[in-house]
């Protein structure tokens, strides 16, 4: 999400600058080249604001993406985490609003909505996350 909004940005700084610098050449009696500066300004600033608009709205990357800066701002996404041994059984389930922190080490780590921290470690077992 974030690269998103920074391209929105960015175009609106190259809209900023390109009409900047065509207005002060046509202050300076260059129209032409004003003018020229104004135009490209406006076009490269409309591509990269519409191609990362698109990229955040319009992409599977990009709805994860703000899923993802959801889910970190806010406190966490309404989920139910269970958590199953080798054969299947249910061990625990855990229901509410967090965040999931998961690495290459084979476990995820989330505080519930009480303020308790869990670390699972799942090297034999298998843990589903669901959204609600």
């Amino acid at each position: 999400m974030l690269i998103g909004w920074l391209g929105i940005i960015t175009g609106i700084i190259v809209l900023i600058i390109g009409v900047g610098f065509g207005i002060l050449n046509i202050k300076d009696g260059e129209k032409r080249v004003g003018t020229i500066c104004i135009v490209i300004g406006i076009l490269l600033s409309i591509s990269i604001s519409i191609g990362s608009g698109y990229w955040l709205y319009g992409t599977e990357s990009g709805k994860r993406a703000q899923k993802d800066w959801i889910s970190e701002t806010s406190g966490g996404i309404e989920r139910v985490v269970t958590v199953y041994d080798i054969n299947g059984q249910v061990i625990q389930t855990y229901e509410g609003k967090f965040d999931i922190e998961t690495n290459e080490q084979n476990y995820i780590l989330f505080e519930d909505e009480n303020g308790e921290r869990h670390t699972i470690y799942y090297t034999t077992g298998t843990i589903i996350v669901d959204e609600k």
